[in-house]
């Protein structure tokens, strides 16, 4: 059988001989629902598909982790194996030693996994089904192995079927592979007695005086649809593979029977134990093995619920695994002419989901609480640098970078309303007065207000102190079910309507910590989250910018040195190193960590926590950002130890490299605040730090606007004021306000954004027509400080006359960013033009890399220019970036452009044979046609967790409901849709139809089968809505109005029908 790869109708994505087709890796989503515990597992596409799972991290284990190119060599020995001895003779199934004649499969689903081996020399079919366990108090994977006789003759068969290395909890997964032999000193199994595998260690193994005994385990059981009661486990491999340590072999099975087998003694101390199933089985048609691996808070625990485990509870947990799955994804329903496409835009959803997290919405007065479940810090086999973690709870949460979780939340208030603007304030209050934010965002938790203790605790029929204990300090819903359910506590009503009922008399707070170093790009990502916004509530414009006055600013105890101790002078190349250190004396002083969150106070730190609203934090991230241009004004500097988005360029910021990128977004939001600024008169209350920076940088861009200071002078002076405003911030502000007139910061600001035009202008020149993502610059005059040390790295400081430019390669990244600038589209087009015919296009996989060759560049640039061409971030189409970029055309009207690169530039319209993995998957990067392996050219690796879902739900949105849908005009609200589709997407009935914001079902009905753009496009010539009573409500022509866009916004309208001519 050749390798296929295929789609069917029940969502299924299949390859037919995959364990002969290009590896890839993947996993479950690792969601149980609100009310379960997540388990994580990954798997592959050789053996028998799982390849890791556990609970929480790499350290909690209880299937050994190894990084991809690992897996695939060990996966068929250390992990899930099936052993059949039929007529004498031993077969391993899905072995890729095995002489039988046979037809392997492998089915794909959300929150699903099967494969499939149809055995001709058996006269065999088995299927093995992987999940993990929804709603329960346990996290679990079920594997479901049926066997199905392919002929008329009964068979009598042995089967062992489980897996070789169970890990006992209360190891890590380091600490295994760096001293095994050691570690199995503290491995035993337990309660075998009752037919159930409990792994841990007998006590906790770090070399400490403090020790302690481990009660927490993993376990293992199986049962079968023969018979009631569950099926004593083989945990000692020796019975099976005998002095076969290799584990290729079967020795003792093949030699033995079972019963020989169990007849004797297992040895659960000090060894690396497994956990099979072995059975005896009369095929007549088919027979259902099962086994359940997971992890649970107690012995006692597992042995209260060992009941429940049969058939019947595995058809259910099934059902519902699919079902959590589907109900995830049904904000996103779409039904095109491309049933790929419509369920590519689901798995986008999922995924996003998985690193943004699913915000449930918690009524609670006049603002909500929003609270994000199932995220995590993304990590699996292809990303073993990144320390996984996924909380084993109920209402599971995760932490994540501020990159990451901010972009995968961008689209949540287009999906889902009701989240208002919980997101713009979250990101917004972590940006610093510096105009730097904080890498680690962590999850919320909540603060219980004592005055309604009484009422709640009478919901609890014990009344339990422990209720008690948990709600006089943080606490999250996960912890707080979790409670409930470990003490058995009986509530007087349901524990959903419990959370709801305590989370409306709690205050809802974030917690986050600086993690390392600044990032440029962090704050851009905010931006997004504001239009966002506003293209949903553009009727609540001034309450959003000026009445909420509970904006914050996240105080880190980590500074930005200042020229004269970042600048050094290392191996006789002046550089910029080691340029933030801690901030002793202010954690000193004021009695704060770096693992901290901190907000910036009053008093010079010592008072109460400084507030402002969302307009004024836009104007000192704005003029922060303004006084970080380079010396020749074209990019935002990496002054601060890291790179923008593209982390590979590690190097830049150590030879004065600066960014095009943020420079474009720095023009977004100064756009932003000018269009804000002359749409109302009002004063401004605004810190006076700030606000006397603001006037010192007019009058020097004054200056060099009217040439008294040139570039240079002007970068020097500017950040002169920069380093003296810092140095006034560093432990807090006096608290002080000045107040500003809106009409004169716009005056303001139409300066800056002068200068910052005029640079941008510069860099489009220097890029011959495509805007340069970095500029890099050498120092040409210095001097040596006489005196002066860099204080982390020992080098001599130095103080830089004058710099030269120096260039490198081109990127995509500015490209992309400025199109959602670029209001010319003969401008926008042209820019296109050029793009497609650099070296940036992939002419080969007609897709988009990340930049022109590096070969001619200084290793110094960081690790992508070691890295080999066309991989990883080196030239190849990393798929967040060339989403980026397809989300920009979007955005500039360049529609014909865009529908013909997404041909060949969207994962699911890409050949499977040559992305080697399922199309309605994204990976984090594919290879170019530059990368010296041929065999590699346009596969996909690094899989799903990326930004690039969050582009492709963008460009989803756009597509089908346009660019803003909302207005507010006249005092009246006005909702438009003008989706952007071309007249392929329209099915056979010639409609599309969606799920506009999250819940309402969209039909676009085109009779004449047009593009909705461009010239001869459709135009709508009514709308009907419906609402959840079948009333309806007919419009002429394509704008709903007034009363009408109300109802559509908050949800009480069903369905709208669009017709167009």
């Amino acid at each position: 059988m050749a390798v296929k790869y295929s789609f069917n109708e029940d969502k299924q994505f299949i390859i037919e001989d995959y364990d002969r087709a290009k590896t890839f890796a993947s996993f479950l989503p690792g969601v149980a629902g609100i009310d379960g515990i997540p388990m994580w597992a990954y798997y592959v596409n050789r053996g028998q598909g799982l390849g890791s799972f556990g609970v929480k991290d790499k350290n909690n284990t209880i299937m050994e982790f190894f990084p991809a190119h690992l897996m695939y060599k060990n996966v068929e020995l250390q992990g899930f194996r099936t052993f059949i001895k039929y007529n004498g003779q031993v077969h391993e199934i899905f072995s890729s030693a095995s002489t039988d004649v046979v037809k392997r499969k492998m089915y794909i689903e959300k929150n699903l996994l099967k494969v499939e081996e149809v055995n001709d020399s058996l006269k065999l079919k088995v299927t093995v089904t992987y999940f993990t366990v929804p709603k329960e108090s346990y996290a679990g994977l079920i594997r479901k192995v049926k066997l199905e006789n392919l002929d008329k003759q009964e068979k009598t068969i042995e089967i062992l079927d489980g897996l070789t290395q169970v890990l006992p909890y209360g190891i890590s997964n380091g600490d295994y592979q760096a001293m095994a032999n050691l570690m199995k000193s503290w491995f035993d199994v337990f309660n075998l007695e009752n037919n159930i595998a409990y792994y841990k260690v007998r006590a906790t193994t770090s070399d400490s005086a403090e020790v302690g005994e481990v009660n927490k385990g993993n376990f293992f059981l199986a049962f079968s649809s023969e018979e009631e009661g569950l099926i004593k486990p083989i945990i000692d491999m020796d019975l099976i593979f005998g002095a076969n340590t290799s584990l290729t072999r079967a020795v003792n099975f093949e030699a033995e029977t079972l019963d020989s087998i169990y007849s004797k003694k297992q040895i659960p101390e000090n060894k690396v134990s497994g956990g099979f199933l072995a059975k005896e089985v009369i095929l007549k048609n088919e027979v259902t093995l099962c086994s359940v691996y997971g992890h649970i808070a107690s012995l006692e625990l597992i042995s209260s619920i060992k009941d429940r485990f049969n058939i019947s509870y595995v058809e259910t947990k099934e059902k519902e695994a699919r079902l959590l799955a589907e109900e995830l994804v049904e904000e996103t329903y779409t039904k095109t002419s491309s049933h790929i496409f419509d369920e590519y835009i689901n798995q986008c959803y999922m995924d996003n989901i998985l690193r943004g997290g699913y915000p449930l919405v918690f009524e609670a007065g006049e603002k909500n609480h929003v609270y994000h479940v199932f995220s995590r810090k993304h990590g699996d086999l292809e990303r073993e640098y990144n320390f996984f973690s996924l909380e084993p709870a109920y209402y599971s949460q995760g932490n994540g970078n501020f990159r990451d979780v901010n972009q995968n939340r961008r689209n949540d208030v287009l999906i889902n309303p009701k989240v208002k603007e919980f997101n713009v304030k979250q990101f917004m209050d972590l940006i610093q007065a510096d105009g730097y934010n904080p890498l680690s965002v962590k999850g919320s938790y909540f603060t219980f207000d004592k005055e309604k203790l009484t009422d709640i605790l009478a919901l609890a029929v014990d009344n339990n102190k422990g209720l008690v204990d948990i709600f006089s300090e943080k606490f999250t819903p996960g912890k707080l079910i979790n409670y409930i359910s470990d003490n058995e506590i009986k509530l007087n009503i349901t524990k959903d309507e419990f959370v709801k009922t305590v989370l409306q008399h709690s205050t809802q707070g974030f917690e986050a910590e600086f993690g390392e170093g600044y990032w440029t790009d962090h704050w851009t990502y905010n931006m997004d989250l504001i239009e966002n916004y506003l293209n949903i509530y553009p009727d609540k414009l001034q309450e959003f910018l000026f009445e909420r006055k509970d904006y914050r600013f996240f105080d880190s105890a980590v500074r930005v040195l200042p020229r004269s101790e970042k600048y050094v002078l290392a191996s006789g190349k002046v550089r910029q190193y080691d340029a933030i250190v801690e901030d002793e004396e202010k954690c000193h002083k004021l009695n704060i960590s770096i693992n901290d969150t901190n907000w910036l106070k009053k008093s010079n730190g010592l008072g109460e926590v400084y507030e402002t609203n969302l307009y004024g934090k836009l104007i000192s991230l704005a003029v922060n950002k303004f006084v970080n241009l380079d010396p020749m004004g074209i990019g935002i500097e990496m002054e601060a130890n890291k790179p923008g988005w593209n982390d590979a360029m590690n190097g830049l910021p150590g030879i004065f490299g600066s960014s095009v990128n943020e420079a474009a977004e720095l023009l977004r939001v100064i756009n932003f605040i000018i269009e804000a600024s002359e749409s109302f008169d009002k004063t401004v209350e605004i810190y006076v730090e700030v606000a006397e920076l603001i006037n010192q940088v007019e009058a020097l861009v004054d200056d060099n606007l009217c040439e008294k200071l040139s570039d240079f002078n002007y970068w020097d002076k500017v950040s002169d004021l920069k380093e003296s405003y810092r140095d006034k911030i560093r432990f807090g502000i006096q608290g002080k306000e000045k107040g500003f007139g809106t009409r004169a910061l716009s005056v303001i600001f139409r300066k800056f954004k002068v200068k910052l035009t005029k640079g941008l202008e510069k860099a489009l020149e220097i890029g011959n027509g495509i805007y340069p993502t970095y500029m890099t610059y050498e120092a040409e005059e210095y001097e040596v400080i006489e005196g002066k040390r860099n204080p982390v790295n020992g080098y001599e400081n130095v103080l830089v006359k004058k710099f030269k430019y120096v260039p490198i390669p081109l990127f995509l990244e500015a490209p992309a960013r400025m199109l959602k600038s670029i209001k010319d589209k003969d401008q926008a087009r042209e820019l296109y033009e050029k793009i497609k015919q650099s070296k940036i296009y992939d002419s080969k996989l007609k897709m988009y890399k990340t930049s022109e060759p590096l070969d001619d560049t200084t290793y110094e640039i960081g690790r992508a220019r070691a890295f080999t061409a066309g991989w990883l971030e080196r030239e190849s189409i990393f798929l967040h970036m060339e989403y980026k970029y397809l989300l920009g055309l979007l955005k500039a009207g360049l529609y014909e452009q865009y529908f013909e690169d997404i041909k060949t530039a969207l994962v699911p319209f890409m050949d499977p044979k040559v992305y080697g993995r399922s199309t309605l998957e994204n990976s984090s990067f594919i290879a170019s046609s530059v990368n010296p392996d041929e065999a590699v050219h346009g596969r996909g690796f690094v899989s799903r967790l990326t930004g690039s879902t969050s582009e492709m739900l963008s460009m989803w949105f756009m597509m089908m409901a346009g660019k803003k849908v909302f207005s507010y005009e006249a005092g009246k609200l006005k909702l438009e849709l003008k989706p952007i589709l071309p007249h392929w997407m329209f099915d056979s009935s010639n409609e599309v139809s969606f799920k506009f914001l999250g819940n309402i079902l969209v039909t676009y009905h085109n009779k004449n089968r047009k593009n909705t753009f461009g010239d001869n496009c459709t135009v709508v010539e009514r709308i009907c809505l419906k609402d959840s009573e079948n009333q309806v409500y007919k419009i002429k022509g394509g704008i709903v109005e007034g009363q009408y866009a109300e109802l559509v916004r908050e949800g009480s309208i069903k369905n709208i029908d669009v017709y167009m001519i």
